[in-house]
């Protein structure tokens, strides 16, 4: 008899883009309530990274020594340890996800710098220096946070907008692209007026 074989053929599941667009609340919820709370220790209550990563270590290892206390003392058994164990697949996945997120980003700046449209170069600049004259004016908390809260919120309005948006950037490039093309004509044309001026001045002073 032939063993039926079954396989998955579900996608894999992507964390970064589960936490992102939102698809895993519970995950996406707690990165949210946990930046928050440590940005408002860090710039509200003027506590430092290092406090606050040690006190949550004490939390964390003072909850698991009452859990295990308490078990131990109730059913006489130890605990369970199996679950907080990191498993290899989601070594592989979250590694993956980091190169994928690095390899876009690369891939972006060489296809913004190879660029032919001259606004996309030119927006690219100028969200470069907003972005620069934005950090004058915030600590690398306060920005860290924001990026963070843009993450949680961008991709999930793109994911239910970008039809809207998308038709609304194509015509604003048509628009852009046709105004450009106006003005290089003019640039054009007063250029060859004056070419052709001085040419004239010259056969004449001839």
């Amino acid at each position: 008899m032939a063993n039926d074989v079954t396989k998955d053929t579900s996608p894999k599941s992507d964390t970064l883009e589960d936490i992102y667009l939102w698809r895993r609340k519970k995950l996406a919820f707690s990165v949210l309530f946990v930046s928050t709370a440590t940005w408002i220790l860090i710039n509200i209550y003027g506590f430092s990274s290092i406090t606050i990563v040690s006190w949550a270590a004490m939390a964390i290892v003072s909850i698991v020594f009452l859990w295990g206390s308490l078990l131990r003392l109730l059913s006489k058994v130890e605990p369970d340890l199996s679950g907080l164990e990191v498993s290899d697949e989601f070594v592989a996945e979250t590694v993956g996800s980091c190169r994928k997120l690095m390899e876009e980003m690369v891939r972006w700046m060489f296809r913004v710098g190879a660029e032919s449209e001259w606004f996309v170069f030119a927006g690219t600049i100028l969200g470069f220096w907003i972005l620069s004259r934005i950090g004058n004016l915030l600590d690398f908390h306060t920005f860290l946070f924001i990026g963070l809260v843009i993450g949680l919120t961008v991709p999930k309005l793109w994911e239910k907008n970008g039809d809207r948006l998308q038709k609304l950037s194509k015509n604003l490039k048509d628009r852009s692209n046709e105004a450009y093309d106006n003005c290089r004509e003019k640039i054009l044309k007063m250029k060859n007026k004056l070419q052709h001026g001085t040419e004239e001045k010259v056969k004449k002073a001839e």
